[in-house]
């Protein structure tokens, strides 16, 4: 059961990222920037170090979105407020 509920978050985030497109793609290079870190970790075996990048994509996943969605929504409203001029 809870490989079940593993594989249906992750595929979950999958989706996320790619129904915004806008800054969904903060959640795939998160996911994979994730993978790769945990990836060349500790490990004593390949199963290990598969399960480790597994876990890294997953929690990267959301940061990198969360990232994605303030760059691409945040920071013009915060220029855009920043520049306009008092009235």
């Amino acid at each position: 059961m809870r490989l079940l509920l593993t594989i249906v978050a992750f595929t979950g985030m999958i989706a996320l990222c790619l129904l915004a497109p806008n800054y969904g793609v903060g959640g795939l290079i998160g996911g994979a920037v994730g993978f790769l870190i945990r990836f060349g970790g500790r490990g004593l075996d390949w199963a290990e170090r598969l399960g480790n990048a597994y876990v890294g994509a997953l929690m990267g996943m959301p940061v990198g979105l969360l990232l994605g969605g303030v760059y691409v929504l945040g920071l013009p409203a915060l220029l855009n407020a920043v520049n306009t001029p008092p009235q």
